[in-house]
């Protein structure tokens, strides 16, 4: 009789990879979606992402010592957290879904059309964001304070006035109108950013 054993997976700060850690990640989609999945990965601590590369990657020595310095000279790229991401995504979710949730997380700020995501996968991304549920569609700076994007009204109707509040990824210039039905996206959602990472959704739903 033979057995296999391995090292306990375990991270940064001690803690290990396991079903009942808090935060635990999950190869099945109903548990964690393909878009969390992603973003599970791509935010690996710098601590550890050398060791996880030599663990589940199977690029060359060559590529991962490249991608190690690179990690090392320009930390800011998380260009290791984006080839791990885009690795195991793919093997566990399969090459379409890959895409579709790299593309979700471009067009998320503003680098993509968000009108060119699935229902699915926009759906699965916004669950990963501050979100809220009305029946109506108020003024912006309602919404913005509704999800936690600003204290106030008054902060609400600053962030306006600087330039930093958009609506699917458009800028809003006046934010005492509420945005019509026709930008939903899906009829149901509006995605909300204030100045270029803050991020938060809206779901309309039936009254």
């Amino acid at each position: 009789m033979h057995a296999l054993a391995t090292p306990l997976m375990t991270k940064a700060d001690g803690t290990k990879f396991g079903k009942s850690e808090s935060g635990a990640v999950w190869l099945d989609p109903e548990m964690t979606t393909p878009y969390a999945f992603y973003q599970f990965w791509l935010n690996v601590d710098d601590r550890d992402i050398s060791r996880y590369m030599r663990i589940l990657s199977f690029l060359s020595p060559a590529e991962l010592e490249e991608l190690e310095k690179v990690t090392e000279e320009r930390p800011q790229a998380r260009a290791a957290q984006r080839a791990l991401a885009e690795e195991l995504t793919t093997l566990v979710h399969g090459a379409d879904q890959c895409a579709a949730v790299i593309a979700a997380s471009k067009a998320l700020f503003g680098q993509g059309e968000l009108g060119e995501l699935d229902e699915a996968t926009l759906g699965a991304a916004l669950s990963e964001v501050p979100h809220a549920q009305v029946t109506e569609l108020a003024p912006l700076v309602d919404l913005l304070v509704e999800v936690g994007l600003a204290p106030s009204k008054s902060g609400a109707r600053r962030t306006v006035k600087e330039g930093g509040a958009y609506v699917n990824n458009v800028k809003v210039a006046d934010g005492e109108v509420a945005p019509a039905r026709e930008e939903l996206l899906h009829g149901r959602w509006l995605v909300l950013r204030r100045g270029k990472k803050n991020l938060a959704a809206i779901e309309v739903t039936a009254g």
